[in-house]
């Protein structure tokens, strides 16, 4: 799943969910971040939560082409296990 937007922020959270609910019947998600340059809190938390639900599954859940900015921004928020492929 590839992401076009430069920015994903509070009001993008509705229609990124719908995007992921809709991938939860796959083995794994793997979302391509090369386009964004900024996430916002929101964003963060809806990954936790997307990782948190297939992890209980037993099914991957990756972020892929991180840039430094979101790398640190997920550091920030004690993420690691979001980037730790990209680190």
């Amino acid at each position: 799943m590839q992401i076009e937007k430069s920015e994903l922020n509070i009001y993008d959270v509705e229609d990124l969910q719908k995007q992921l609910l809709n991938e939860l019947k796959k083995d794994s998600i793997t979302i391509d971040m090369k386009n964004v340059q900024k996430i916002d809190a929101t964003i963060v938390q809806l990954f936790i939560s997307t990782q948190k639900t297939l992890k209980e599954s037993s099914k991957d859940f990756k972020l892929t082409n991180l840039n430094d900015e979101l790398i640190e921004i997920l550091k920030g928020y004690f993420c690691i296990t979001l980037i730790e492929e990209q680190l």
